[in-house]
């Protein structure tokens, strides 16, 4: 009585009518509002008797989580990489031969407790040994670009391999030129090609942004912002390398700068919910993207107004008067 979290371990016996008597226990104690199952040496369970079992937790009318792995071993936690699967389904049964990290396993039951995208969720883990495995490849990426273990697990569960898979397949609808070296981006303007290109048309040397720039003072409140915009443009980069949406030549320094618009909005954002704001994301996306429309189209009438001064200059751009004759 008075229980309201219960973590249940199994190892042994019968697994999935061990399962069913935990739901049983939960669903007949009043006090218990959250079970989690932490399911080892989990091998080969039918599929269908697991589902069933899956099903039984769904009818305590509590929140419940399941995790299953297979035999725990002593290596370190985070080593290697995991993928899950839905326990309960053909591809959730768990091969004869898996094993799995006994922290890393803590790790995994403790975070799905806590964690709001962990709940309602009856999932198989094993480890990933190929290090080209998309799974391996996004919780490299994730890590690299300073995700916290919690962090990585909650955006696993979220939006997980195949989220991921649907940005990289969005991107390449979007941009079918891309293996060409053609790519469409939402501040085009701001991209050190087209700068550069600019430039080269122009026949100007330009001072660089370093040497223009006036030094100021600035507070502490636009110091976190950028901070915090440094840090998702990072993350930015590292999600967008390993989709292969990044051109290998650009450096960090570079893709940073091309997304710094954006990076402070997501900066000044993220300040104001840490701040407790009360925020309309949605409706200040929408509002920074017109903003980015209408700078978009002020710089395509700049550069076509350049563009036609630099041919007049040289006698390119023609004469209607001299037509008329």
């Amino acid at each position: 009585e008075g229980v309201k979290s219960w973590v249940a371990f199994l190892e042994d016996g019968d697994l999935v009518e061990k399962v069913k008597s935990v739901a049983a226990l939960a669903k007949d104690a009043s006090s218990v509002e959250n079970v989690s199952v932490l399911v080892t040496n989990a091998f080969g369970l039918d599929a269908a008797a697991s589902e069933s079992a899956v099903q039984a937790l769904k009818d305590t009318g509590k929140e419940y989580t399941l995790v299953a792995v297979g035999a725990l071993e002593d290596h370190d936690e985070g080593k290697i990489p995991y993928q899950f699967k839905e326990f309960g389904t053909e591809e959730g049964v768990l091969a004869p031969d898996a094993i799995f990290s006994r922290n890393e396993a803590m790790r995994m039951i403790t975070e799905t407790l806590q964690l709001n995208s962990g709940v309602g969720k009856a999932l198989s883990f094993s480890e990933v040994y190929d290090v080209n495995a998309t799974e391996a490849k996004l919780i490299k990426g994730l890590r690299e670009a300073g995700y916290a273990r919690p962090q990585e697990i909650d955006h696993m569960l979220r939006d997980g391999v195949a989220e991921y898979q649907k940005a990289v397949d969005a991107f390449r609808e979007k941009n079918p030129d891309w293996g060409k070296g053609v790519y469409a981006t939402e501040a085009w303007w701001e991209d050190p090609k087209f700068l550069a290109s600019v430039e080269e048309a122009s026949g100007t040397s330009k001072k660089s942004a370093v040497e223009e720039e006036v030094e100021v003072v600035k507070d502490e409140r636009t110091l976190e912002i950028e901070k915090i915009a440094n840090e998702w443009a990072k993350r930015e980069y590292f999600q967008q390398s390993m989709a292969g949406t990044v051109d290998e030549d650009m450096t960090e320094e570079a893709f940073i700068e091309s997304v710094w618009d954006r990076a402070m909005f997501e900066g000044d954002l993220k300040y104001r919910q840490m701040k407790g704001e009360a925020l309309d994301e949605e409706a200040e996306l929408l509002d920074f993207k017109a903003k980015q429309e209408r700078k978009q189209q002020a710089m395509l009438k700049k550069a076509k107004e350049e563009l036609k001064e630099l041919l007049d200059e040289e006698d390119l751009g023609g004469d209607d008067s001299e037509d008329k004759e």
